[in-house]
């Protein structure tokens, strides 16, 4: 019967990973404190009001002036919980994962439903630039690109893109 005993433990051991034995499984913390067991371990003070600007602030094509489309205003409105990144810019809602240093990347990503027919999808690929802040009084710079495509749908649906370089400030 000791010929069993090895199966049986790994058995065991394979039925109990995540239930606070052993291994604590995918989704759950050993720590037993907090939401999550992601936390951005430096660089994390992020969270903000930032003026936006682009590089190029020419005039969108037609078809997105037709939908109503064009460059945001700002500010851009950024909340950071964990690594979880939420924000908000002209009315779009945006979300992100965000881990800190050493990568310091900020991909937000966003749609929003301006009619019935018409809508956009913005995506903010992006980088915190180096030294990311520590505290909520550092200064903090955000640089990528801005994205949006947006269409309107029915008998004369329109689409339109807009890609340009920015930079977000605080």
């Amino acid at each position: 019967m000791t010929f069993l005993r090895i199966p049986v433990l790994l058995a065991v051991g394979m039925m109990t990973m995540g239930s606070g034995m052993g291994n604590p499984g995918c989704g759950s913390s050993s720590s037993g404190g907090g939401d999550s067991p992601f936390v951005c371990e430096g660089g994390c003070a992020i969270a903000g009001s930032y003026t936006f600007q682009f590089a190029d602030t020419s005039p969108v094509d037609e078809a997105c002036q037709k939908l109503g489309l064009g460059l945001p205003k700002g500010p851009l409105v950024l909340e950071l919980r964990d690594i979880f990144a939420t924000a908000t810019l002209d009315g779009a809602d945006l979300e992100a994962h965000y881990t800190g240093e050493p990568l310091r990347d900020l991909d937000l990503l966003g749609t929003r439903q301006l009619t019935e027919t018409t809508a956009y999808s913005l995506r903010l690929q992006s980088t915190v630039v180096a030294p990311a802040p520590r505290s909520a009084s550092d200064g903090s710079k955000i640089e990528g690109t801005y994205e949006l495509n947006g269409a309107s749908s029915g008998p004369d649906g329109v689409s339109c893109r807009i890609k340009r370089n920015f930079t977000a400030t605080r």
